[in-house]
């Protein structure tokens, strides 16, 4: 096991060396492209066959999630009608290690002739893809990992890193902020976490469990049971939040033989609950019921003035996958 080990950490050397001698020869036509791109009022469409048109497909879509839209477009779809998503204003990243792949070859005189530029990814400066570029970023491979030096491997890894890099230049200069990636990735974790309100879990309407101060402690067990919630908010007449009740102060109540049927709501209530104001990112709230030095698995949510909006539990933040 351990001489497989080895095997491994050779690869992997072999690729941190060449990703660091292409860094350090760093082809300075990265920064033309970037700016070709920013300047650009049309989109990114990216193109390659094989792995270079696999690792095509990933830069498309870090560029497209992070403010670029980009596309992938494969060389042989294109010869059959696909090139139609081209137009004139676009940039055309075509990526291929020896720059001489028939089929990307064969699209350039098409991307030409709409009127898109044309940015080359090759390892071989006088490639014919290197040749017919408006810009061309020389991306050269000290060795593959492969040990017979045929699989595509460092090359494949040092043109998706390069189109990250590209992807997040253009975030920088486009100012792209976490709401904006909450924008993109509405059903991903992250992009709950930066967009959903805590108004968007709370119970609310008539999910919402609310009594009087003077209600029963039969009334304050039927709204905590009904509600499916584990607590109730205390409110006054105007509906401003006075107080609040958990199924665990009902308990502890119990355990130590204090509780009896002529309790009220207000003789049950904690009159200074932790609150939350409406308007909060859910995910917040969810970091503080958990960070408290005694964490709570229920709480309010008010208005500025002091309303009983809704009620949130620890188990509605979770279901939504924050």
């Amino acid at each position: 096991m351990g001489n497989t080990l080895d095997k491994v950490k050779k690869a992997l050397d072999t690729e941190i060396e060449a990703i660091l001698h292409f860094r350090e020869n760093l082809d300075p036509n990265v920064e033309k492209a970037v700016e070709l791109i920013f300047q650009s009022k049309g989109k990114v469409i990216v193109t390659g066959v094989g792995k270079s048109g696999d690792v095509g497909k990933k830069i498309a879509s870090t560029l497209s999630s992070t403010g670029t839209p980009s596309y992938f477009l494969h060389p042989s779809d294109a010869a059959h009608g696909d090139a139609g998503i081209l137009a004139q204003g676009d940039v055309v990243i075509a990526i291929g290690k020896s720059g001489e792949s028939e089929e990307l070859l064969n699209l350039l005189p098409t991307i030409k002739s709409i009127g898109a530029k044309l940015v080359g990814l090759t390892a071989n400066p006088q490639s014919r893809l290197a040749l017919d570029c408006d810009i061309v970023i020389l991306t050269p491979v000290l060795k593959e990992a492969c040990p017979l030096e045929l699989a595509p491997t460092s090359s494949t890894t040092i043109a998706l890193m390069l189109g990250d890099a590209i992807a997040m230049a253009l975030m920088e200069l486009r100012n792209f902020q976490k709401e904006d990636f909450a924008l993109y990735h509405p059903a991903g974790r992250l992009g709950k976490r930066l967009s959903l309100k805590v108004d968007d879990v709370m119970r609310k309407g008539d999910k919402l469990a609310k009594v009087s101060s003077d209600a029963s402690l039969e009334e304050v067990l039927s709204e905590i049971t009904k509600k499916l919630v584990g607590a109730t908010g205390v409110v006054d007449g105007a509906g401003n939040l006075i107080g609040f009740v958990t199924d665990y102060d009902i308990r502890k109540l119990l355990n130590d033989g204090k509780l009896d049927k002529s309790i009220k709501a207000k003789d049950l209530m904690n009159p200074k609950p932790t609150v939350f104001e409406s308007g909060i990112m859910a995910y917040d709230v969810l970091q503080s019921m958990e960070r408290r030095e005694k964490p709570i698995s229920v709480a309010p949510i008010v208005s500025k003035d002091g309303a009983l909006l809704g009620i949130v539990s620890i188990h509605d933040l979770l279901q939504k996958g924050l």
